[in-house]
């Protein structure tokens, strides 16, 4: 078993022995965990560049004054150089550092630009993070340390007081009408919109056009020859064509080798919109579906029913293309939200999955810490992203730090067992509520199980075809095993994680996938909705929602008068939902205790379910 002692010992001693794998997309790149920090609500280093060149973008957060959030909080470059050691300790082996540029001195519809997606200045470091040399400083203390840096470079639009907007020279630097009026974005499928449309309201740049492009370029080519930093994330990819990121990321490759990590972020929730950008040079792409379901899952209490399908369509659609795995970030909710009194415990097991599963896990400062947040969109419909990006804490409290410890159990978990990060995967059972899967190399093997129940749950998993395991040793967890009559025995903590290594064999033709059992945790409820039909116009009756990643799920329903009912297995808590009716009218429940505005103007039905 992993010592917690010894975590927290290591934490205090700020170890630096390197974990570091290779850098460019090779399997031993999964062995890397990433650590995102959004630079203005980090550690501030100094606090003589809080309010950078405008008293007034400065307002400290004290906890009662939300708005507060929307000013600079004076997190800074020499407060990630200072926090290493602690990142370093915690199992953390890349850091992704936020967009430096420096950004417009204007509060842009009441919100300073602290998170650093305005440039005006694109050769030059914002004020309030610091200077150039601050810069060197920390990517050179990084690598010291074996830690990699990666910076975020924002190259789909610009601050909209950016000099160029006055340009005559620079017109056609952006993307205008025949009147000089910029596009709105009206349909957000309609992929030309998108590319040629205003994000945000923000100038869109004109990637096609070949002084843009080499001007991106040139721009890419100074940060890396000044700092040698290790990589870039790269911002709004599907706002910008795919021509300029074929032409873009092989000329970066070639500038700056095969290592440097292209990671791009295509902000869609369906695999399918991604795949079109699978083959144009990134190293990696976000698993934003893959965020979706293990919210709808671990957050939101989805089945694993579900959430196995899921991963079986997205391979299907994606198949070996790289991916960088997250549970929460700067754009969404933190995983927390919603959750009661079993968050933390639910929010490690979606990270012990990000652990345990193939990928290159990102960690959004803060949740390792469980730290708190809000919906990003108000019941009004107003934007208040900036309460998911509350300031790092200036000192841990004793739970924080406990929290911490486990984390970093986790990543050593991970940096321990090689087979976690690039082994075979294979499913050996799912139900509602248990996944069970073996990561396996030729010389490591090791099952994992999740128990997603808010209960502990006993049961027997047989022994699948082309896998027999012995001299098996529990090495992270709290479940017990018994091997009996060619069956897996189990008792699973409620909310748990339960890794063992074995010997034995596992097949190469072992599947990858396993038939579903339809076997219900102790925290499940059937809970019966009806849909008015007098007309019997509604020959089947569906529904979809957050439970089962808003897919349209078939469930035990009938006809009563001129009623259609159906019955959902749920756990406790609160779910968005619609109706499908005959395959393909969503429509909300008009019998819902309340709604929620849906992403496309219309609404959600919400069902909230005790506890027992």
């Amino acid at each position: 078993m992993l010592n917690q002692a010894n975590i927290l010992k290591q934490i205090t001693l700020l170890m630096v022995v390197s974990l570091m794998g290779c850098g460019g997309h090779q399997p031993q790149a999964d062995t890397e965990i990433m650590y995102f920090i959004l630079i203005d609500r980090f550690v501030d280093g100094d606090p003589t560049n809080n309010a950078g060149n405008t008293p007034e973008s400065y307002l400290a957060y004290d906890g009662t004054n939300p708005e507060a959030l929307k000013h600079y909080q004076g997190g800074d470059l020499n407060g990630i150089t200072q926090s290493l050691g602690s990142l370093k300790a915690m199992g953390i082996t890349m850091i992704w550092i936020s967009p430096f540029l420096d950004n417009s001195n204007t509060d842009y519809v009441g919100w300073w630009p602290y998170h650093g997606y305005h440039p005006i200045d694109f050769y030059a470091v914002d004020e309030h993070l610091g200077t150039l040399d601050d810069l060197k400083v920390l990517v050179a203390a990084a690598h010291e340390m074996g830690l990699k840096v990666i910076f975020d470079m924002p190259f789909n639009q610009t601050a909209a007081d950016h000099p160029w907007i006055d340009d005559a020279s620079k017109r056609d630097w952006f993307h205008l009408d025949s009147h000089g009026a910029p596009y709105a974005i009206s349909n957000w499928f309609d992929q030309e919109q998108i590319e040629i449309g205003e994000l945000h309201g923000l100038p869109d740049l004109a990637q096609e056009n070949p002084e843009v492009s080499e001007y991106l370029f040139e721009v890419s080519q100074y940060w890396i020859e000044e700092t040698a930093c290790d990589g870039f994330r790269l911002d709004a990819v599907k706002h910008i064509p795919l021509d300029f990121w074929r032409d873009y990321n092989r000329r970066i490759k070639t500038l700056a080798g095969p290592d440097f990590l292209l990671l791009g972020e295509v902000f869609w929730g369906a695999a399918d919109r991604i795949q079109a950008y699978a083959d144009v040079g990134f190293d990696y792409l976000f698993d934003i579906p893959g965020y979706y379901a293990i919210r709808n899952t671990f957050n939101k209490g989805g089945s694993i029913k579900d959430f196995s399908a899921f991963y079986a369509t997205t391979g299907q659609q994606l198949g070996s293309n790289p991916l960088a795995t997250l549970i929460d970030n700067h754009d969404v909710a933190r995983f927390n939200v919603g959750l009661g009194e079993q968050a933390w415990q639910k929010q490690l097991l979606a990270l012990g999955w990000l652990m345990t599963s193939p990928g290159l896990p990102v960690i959004y400062y803060g949740t390792e810490l469980g730290l708190p947040g809000y919906p990003p969109v108000s019941a009004e419909g107003d934007p208040q992203d900036f309460l998911n990006r509350l300031p790092y804490p200036l000192q841990i409290d004793t739970k924080q730090a406990q929290r911490k410890a486990q984390f970093a159990q986790l990543t050593e978990l991970r940096h321990q067992y090689s087979a976690l990060a690039y082994g075979q995967f294979n499913e050996i059972y799912q139900d509602w509520s248990v996944y069970a899967f073996i990561r396996s190399q030729p010389d490591e093997q090791l099952l994992v199980i999740l128990n997603n129940a808010g209960t502990e749950e006993f049961l027997a998993i047989p022994e699948n075809t082309g896998l027999k395991i012995t001299g098996i040793d529990l090495i992270y967890g709290a479940g017990s095993l018994r091997l009996e009559n060619e069956e897996l025995w189990l008792r699973l903590p409620a909310n748990s994680l339960s890794v063992w290594t074995f010997e034995g064999l596992v097949s190469p033709d072992l599947p990858g996938r396993v038939e579903f059992t339809d076997r219900l945790s102790r925290d499940y409820q059937i809970i019966t909705l009806f849909y008015s039909d007098p007309g019997s116009n509604v020959s089947s009756l569906q529904v979809a929602g957050d439970f089962n990643n808003w897919t349209p799920g078939d469930y035990v329903n009938f006809r009563k008068g001129d009623s259609l009912l159906i019955e959902l297995p749920l756990k406790p808590g609160v779910y968005n939902y619609k109706f499908v009716l005959n395959g393909d009218e969503w429509v909300a429940d008009p019998n819902a205790v309340g709604f929620s505005i849906d992403p496309y103007g219309g609404k959600n039905s919400i069902l909230n379910i005790s506890g027992p």
